[in-house]
């Protein structure tokens, strides 16, 4: 079966970018008569517990969901074109207050004491010390902020760097004040559609899910079984080998970075890093993202894996390579693996 392949991708962050030559290609093609479906990413005035509608996807998992349902409706024949969208102006369209008020997602407690409950339990379950943890935490920083000088990224002031949880400080979460918007088309290898760029590869894409979610099942969260699952249905679906990607010299990848246990368990789950040294070396010689990651490069709340989509096919236009794009929901009750290659 032929791959799906990704023809545009174009994102606009804070306004800067320009996705009217993408919309003028979904234009023409609609017009020429190409089915044409759109997935939607929901944005902050969505309201967390409202129930997701056909065709919407919510979570920091929702891109990569979107993704691998737009490659099963290309390889089904059920579509021509799908249209991954998400918009998301979050530092224009909110005060300071109203971002505050929607994202409590879990009403007893803030998401950094979540993923600091989270990561504790993680830290248990494989015997890391909180010195240890805390070690791998600032290394984590250090691989992204050195991406982020790369792409000329503002850095966090000193305040930043004061602590929020006894495991977090605030260069190590997710900073949402961004405007974001993003558009990624998919289509098939065989449709005669006019690329905006050199086609990138939808090789396969996994998706996990937990039971439940929050955290009263933090412990059970921690021990990352719905990111295995999504790596192992990645796999049998590219005939890929997702260790080899990760470990790889040349290959790309984009880690959720929401909080560092997340891109912790990515690579000691699904990159078979084990001890604090061999984690450290890794993180000495290869970018964790192609974007800065989520507190530099900034979230846009359900977006960032659409923004880390776009910000992978760019890069692959530079490199013909493999790439990994990760997507994590909520305390981690969903799991995604998108990987991509440009030949």
């Amino acid at each position: 079966m032929a791959d799906s392949l990704i023809i545009a991708a174009t994102r606009s962050v804070n306004h800067q970018g320009d996705l009217q030559p993408l919309r003028d290609l979904i234009q023409q093609a609609e017009a020429d008569g190409f089915r044409s479906t759109t997935l939607t990413i929901d944005d902050l005035n969505t309201p967390w517990q409202s129930p997701v509608e056909e065709g919407h996807f919510r979570s920091g998992c929702g891109p990569i969901e979107a993704l691998s349902v737009a490659n099963r409706l290309i390889q089904d024949g059920d579509a021509d074109l799908v249209v991954i969208s998400g918009r998301d102006f979050i530092k224009s369209d909110y005060s300071q207050e109203e971002r505050h008020e929607k994202m409590v997602i879990y009403p007893e407690y803030s998401i950094p004491e979540a993923y600091t409950l989270l990561a504790r339990h993680f830290c248990d379950h494989e015997g890391l010390t909180t010195d240890g943890f805390i070690c791998l935490r600032d290394a984590i920083f250090e691989n992204l902020k050195q991406t982020a000088v790369t792409h000329e990224l503002k850095l966090p002031g000193e305040n930043w760097y004061e602590p929020l949880t006894d495991l977090f400080r605030g260069v190590d979460c997710a900073n949402p004040v961004i405007d974001f918007e993003g558009l990624v088309v998919v289509t098939h290898s065989d449709t005669a559609l006019t690329p905006l760029m050199e086609p990138v590869a939808i090789k396969g894409v996994g998706v996990g899910i937990a039971e439940n979610d929050g955290p009263e099942f933090a412990r059970e969260l921690a021990r990352y079984h719905a990111l295995e699952k999504a790596v192992h249905y990645a796999e049998v679906q590219s005939g890929l080998d997702v260790e080899e990607i990760i470990n790889g010299n040349n290959t790309l990848l984009e880690a959720y970075t929401c909080y560092p246990v997340v891109p912790l368990a990515l690579l000691m789950k699904a990159g078979a890093l084990q001890s604090e040294k061999e984690i450290i070396r890794w993180l000495e010689n290869k970018a964790l993202t192609c974007t800065g990651g989520m507190n530099l490069a900034r979230a846009p709340w359900n977006n960032p894996a659409l923004n880390g989509l776009i910000a992978v096919c760019e890069q692959l236009q530079q490199h013909k390579t493999q790439a990994l794009v990760h997507g994590n929901g909520g305390l981690g009750y969903k799991q995604g693996i998108a990987l991509l290659e440009r030949q």
